[in-house]
């Protein structure tokens, strides 16, 4: 069993990027820090009010790519109160990640002791303080608290060659045990919120060719996806690396299985959210028209343009 004991207070801990190249996109890098210190911020205001928090990057290190990031804690000056801060902000995000991570169609065992609160979803145990998982569940419905871990999936996923990111309290090289691969990023990327009615949701989904771009760039491809015709660009590089390697042949009437993101506006008078557009933002798998047949639930035609660079 994977036994996973969350420490109670945490000074100092570590953003691990799970990557060959040893270095990671500049945007993918600040988008996931930024996500990840708005997420501080708001445990840290629920926790600990009438102190403020900062989150410092002291350094990177060496081993795959990981940012240490330090919590600092400021005491506001109109604070009279003598009750010292509580360092339980890595808990609290940690647990709410591993958690929200082994959730399956069964609901967890969770066994609440006097100290320690220990939750088993099949061979996944967590084992964390009891204050620490009380003030997670009081955040997990925090559309803002959300918003902010699910930004920090988001940003990873700007760079293709992060295969997962991780915390951590150690600095040495062996991966964390708080470890999520990139397959499982939407499972958090669907929570991120917008301003002014916007949202964004990603989406697996299995999408049936109408027309393709055969070339790297921002213009639209056609598909058909539960019935309807969408029109999205497909932004993964490494799908286009496989494609001009050969490695992938398209055809039509062939299907892709991807992470769609889906951007929605939410109607003022109704409070409804209305698709607006979409993007395929990772490929997971090409789908030939014999096995796209197999798992296809709508039998809608789509006929295909011919156009150089596209059909």
């Amino acid at each position: 069993m994977n036994v996973i004991e969350i420490p109670k207070e945490v000074n100092r801990f570590v953003l691990y990027f799970n990557t060959q190249k040893y270095d990671v996109n500049a945007y993918a890098l600040a988008t996931a820090l930024i996500g990840l210190a708005d997420a501080v911020k708001e445990v840290n205001a629920a926790v600990n009010p009438g102190y403020r928090v900062e989150v410092v990057v002291e350094t990177l290190v060496d081993g795959s790519f990981q940012a240490v990031v330090r919590t600092v804690y400021e005491k506001a000056k109109n604070l009279f109160s003598n009750e010292a801060v509580k360092a339980i902000v890595y808990g609290i995000i940690s647990t709410h990640i591993y958690e929200t991570l082994i959730q399956t169609n069964t609901p967890p065992r969770i066994e609440v002791s006097k100290e320690m609160v220990i939750i088993e979803s099949g061979d996944n145990k967590i084992i964390v303080d009891r204050s620490v998982y009380e003030a997670k569940k009081g955040l997990e419905k925090s559309e803002r608290f959300n918003a902010a871990i699910g930004k920090v999936f988001h940003g990873a996923l700007a760079d293709p060659e992060v295969l997962g990111i991780g915390l951590k309290t150690d600095f040495s090289k062996p991966p964390p045990l708080i470890y999520v691969p990139r397959d499982r990023f939407v499972i958090f990327d669907h929570r991120r919120i917008e301003e002014d009615g916007v949202r964004e949701i990603v989406e697996f989904a299995n999408l049936e060719i109408s027309r393709a771009i055969l070339s790297r760039g921002n213009r639209k491809w056609e598909f058909f996806w539960r019935g309807i015709k969408i029109s999205a660009p497909v932004m993964d590089s490494r799908f286009y690396d496989r494609f001009f390697a050969h490695e992938i042949t398209i055809a039509p009437g062939d299907g892709l299985y991807v992470a769609l993101r889906i951007v929605q506006r939410q109607d003022p008078d109704t409070g409804i959210f209305k698709n607006e557009r979409y993007e395929v933002i990772e490929v997971h798998e090409h789908l030939p028209k014999m096995q796209q047949q197999l798992i296809k639930q709508n039998d809608e035609p789509g006929g295909m343009e011919s156009k150089a660079g596209s059909w």
